[in-house]
């Protein structure tokens, strides 16, 4: 036995309990992350009766109106989503940063929708947003003078509505991530700024930005993820029917149509390919939003 050898297993006898702890990840990062997608793809390759039939599923799946909109409804409603809940999450966490005293309350309030269940939320939104005249948004809109409107029953605002509601239930876990952020800024360089005359924009874009900035990157990259998988608010306010006129039809919810439903348009081989597409969408997109960032460093 050589003396590097030697060297090598008394390491390894010194630092086995290390590489015990390391190997439980990532025997579960194989076993739940890696394994499932080897399964997909072999599935995607397979029709109905388990026989492969190469990427035909793939051309399938192309020519699938409704996969397209399933796309197209899935990147609309998450464009929205990050317009308006990143910067939201941001304005509130600054506006938290500020008060003196209440903080921890209002952290609470703003964590209480994400420990509410999606269904719940679900039947409170449905309740607010009553088509009925009388419905309880429709009452406070009638007030101004504005006719009542649909909400989720309306095939021009099921969208905007299913984001509202995610947006409410969501913002709270970026608003805690923002102050997090805020708060490992020190003080000084703000008391430094305010002395040499610097207005709060300029506080804001020469030290707030630079000291979120990779707070600010990985707020974006999972929020970016997280509305591409989006599937439990559309599943609680619409089934798996993506209705009305599948206006709230995302790409999960037609893989759950394709690979889980009990209707008569599930096929497994679909759904399959259907995932690896919006698998490698997820991965481009991600890889896209770290080059970006990176060049800006």
């Amino acid at each position: 036995m050589t003396a590097r050898r030697k060297q090598f297993i008394k390491t390894l006898r010194k630092d086995w309990g290390w590489y015990f702890f390391i190997l439980v990840p990532v025997v579960g990062t194989v076993m739940f992350n890696f394994y499932p997608i080897v399964l997909s793809f072999i599935e995607s390759l397979k029709n109905s009766k388990g026989m492969f039939i190469g990427f035909t599923n793939y051309k399938i799946l192309f020519t699938d109106s409704l996969f397209f909109t399933s796309i197209i409804n899935t990147v609309y409603m998450g464009l929205l989503t990050l317009i308006f809940n990143v910067p939201l999450a941001f304005l509130f966490a600054n506006m938290l940063n500020r008060i003196v005293r209440g903080k921890n309350f209002f952290k609470v309030v703003f964590l209480l929708p994400m420990i509410m269940s999606i269904v719940t939320v679900a039947l409170i939104f449905k309740f607010i947003f009553n088509a009925d005249p009388n419905g309880l948004m429709n009452a406070f809109l009638r007030v101004f003078g504005i006719a009542p409107l649909k909400w989720f029953s309306s095939i021009h605002m099921a969208r905007e509505s299913v984001v509202v509601m995610n947006i409410w239930k969501n913002l709270g876990y970026n608003v805690i991530l923002f102050f997090a952020g805020l708060q490992s800024i020190p003080f000084e360089p703000y008391e430094a700024a305010s002395i040499d005359g610097a207005n709060e924009w300029q506080k804001l874009r020469y030290i707030t930005w630079p000291g979120i900035r990779n707070t600010f990157i990985f707020v974006y990259i999972t929020t970016t993820i997280s509305v591409l998988k989006r599937f439990t608010d559309v599943y609680a306010i619409s089934g798996q029917d993506g209705n009305p006129g599948n206006a709230l039809l995302t790409v999960i919810l037609y893989i759950y149509r394709k690979c889980f439903a009990t209707t008569s348009y599930t096929d497994v081989g679909v759904g399959s390919a259907a995932a690896i597409i919006l698998l490698l969408l997820i991965l481009v997109i991600t890889l896209i939003n770290l080059r970006i960032s990176n060049n800006k460093n």
